[in-house]
């Protein structure tokens, strides 16, 4: 189970359209390159003995679905979200039937009672994820757990890079419902978000927008970069504020 030495970092222009690692046989990390867009998303593959789920499509300026298909192979093939916003549903017209994009739809399709609240399970067949609401940076938001690896995707709630808070007390909760989840006996090896928008420079930001990214800062976070989010938002209170951090900037919007 191993990362790159470099991502994609925009800076060869003939890099291909996405940078395709295998974590492990099973799990697939894929990044858009950031010479097609800026954002530079990551997508996560989970394969499991009868189904594959594809989290995320990325910004939509390149196709996806060929190199899925690939990978996947004869398996019923989930295509969900982290989130609703462009740049992580961009590929969804290449693809049958994605999961919808607005919480209700999430919630309906993943079977949450009581959204944001409880935990629902993922069998993709020998592999059971864990799944969680997280709304805050966007109301549809969700992190999934993947017990066989103790990898924890985090979207754009937790990643190496500005987290764009939108809606203020549900940000706060959703992270220390996080914090409760991993503390509960979930243990998590790494934390893995959508971006990268630091450089190896403690809390130094790329200029937004930015489509190359010399010297970024790794993708994977130890799970201890989330219980200091978890801290950070409890001791900032009820009132949005920044907070910078080595490894995130908590950015209100």
């Amino acid at each position: 189970m191993t990362f790159p030495n470099r991502w994609d970092d925009g800076t060869d222009p003939f890099a291909p359209d996405h940078q395709v690692h295998r974590y492990d046989e099973r799990t697939v990390i894929i990044r858009q390159s950031l010479r097609t867009n800026f954002e530079g998303p990551f997508l996560y593959l989970l394969l499991g003995d009868e189904r594959a789920l594809l989290l995320d499509t990325g910004t939509g300026h390149v196709p996806l679905r060929p190199l899925i298909e690939e990978l996947a192979g004869e398996r019923e093939l989930v295509v969900a979200h982290t989130h609703g916003h462009g740049d992580h549903v961009g590929g969804d017209g290449e693809f049958d039937k994605p999961v919808g994009r607005s919480a209700e739809e999430v919630a309906a399709y993943f079977g949450f009672a009581d959204w944001p609240h409880g935990v629902v399970q993922l069998d993709l067949g020998g592999r059971v994820l864990d799944v969680l609401a997280i709304p805050g940076h966007h109301a549809s938001h969700i992190a999934v757990y993947d017990r066989a690896t103790r990898l924890l995707l985090s979207g754009d709630s937790l990643y190496p890079g500005r987290l764009y808070v939108v809606d203020w007390p549900a940000f706060r909760a959703s992270v220390a419902r996080l914090g409760e989840f991993v503390a509960a006996g979930n243990p998590v090896e790494w934390v893995l978000g959508a971006h990268i928008e630091l450089t190896t420079r403690p809390g130094r930001d790329y200029e937004m927008g930015a489509d190359k990214h010399p010297d970024e800062h790794v993708l994977e976070l130890r799970p201890g970069v989330l219980t200091e989010l978890v801290d950070a938002l409890a001791a900032a209170g009820d009132e949005p504020v920044r907070i910078e951090r080595d490894d995130f900037i908590v950015f209100p919007v």
